[in-house]
């Protein structure tokens, strides 16, 4: 799956080589409807399908954040430190007190 639908009705199956009748494991990939019509539309290539088919395998669709998450909370704290500085720097400037 591609993004992560996992309501079986609206999936559909995707014939990689385009060939409805090569039903080869490695050539079938569960698309939901957009993206099957993506990918039949020349939009989405085969190699993106394939990893992601392999992903979503090694994951039995389980959703997994914690690579892009490992720095959020001190990337979170960076973000929170300069909003403060910009507001004081934006009150000084208001007040007319900063350093002429």
């Amino acid at each position: 799956m591609v993004c992560g639908l996992q309501i079986p009705t609206c999936l559909t199956i995707a014939h990689l080589d385009q060939d409805a009748g090569n039903n080869e494991p490695d050539n079938l990939a569960f698309l939901c409807q957009t993206h099957h019509w993506m990918y039949d539309a020349g939009l989405y290539p085969i190699e993106a399908i394939k990893l992601l088919r392999v992903h979503w395998q090694q994951t039995q669709g389980v959703a997994s954040h914690s690579a892009r998450m490992k720095d959020a909370g001190a990337k979170a704290a960076r973000s929170r430190k300069r909003a403060e500085a910009a507001r004081k720097a934006w009150v000084t400037r208001r007040s007319g007190t900063g350093a002429q």
